[in-house]
């Protein structure tokens, strides 16, 4: 069961009918490609193949994130608005 934004519980059924319906009046054509893509994503089944390339970039950043050589979410944001202040 899932709640409706108006506090409403729907069913499965209820939910696939609400939401086709939220997406038949959407204009906006970047919200409804990121929809397609969320809904191609979750149809893609197996496991994706990775390079050995991928797999060394992979290793290389799990090292980075060991050393503490990272950036946190919050650092990023403010990076971001001193940037946009320039």
């Amino acid at each position: 069961m899932h709640k409706s934004p108006n506090g409403v519980i729907m069913n499965t059924e209820e939910l696939k009918i609400n939401l086709i319906n939220q997406i038949t009046h959407l204009e906006d054509k970047a919200r409804l490609e990121e929809i397609m893509q969320l809904i191609q994503f979750q149809a893609e089944e197996g496991i994706f193949a990775t390079t050995v390339e991928d797999k060394k970039t992979i290793q290389e950043a799990r090292n980075q994130i060991a050393n503490g050589d990272f950036s946190t979410d919050d650092e990023i944001r403010k990076e971001i608005r001193q940037w946009l202040r320039k």
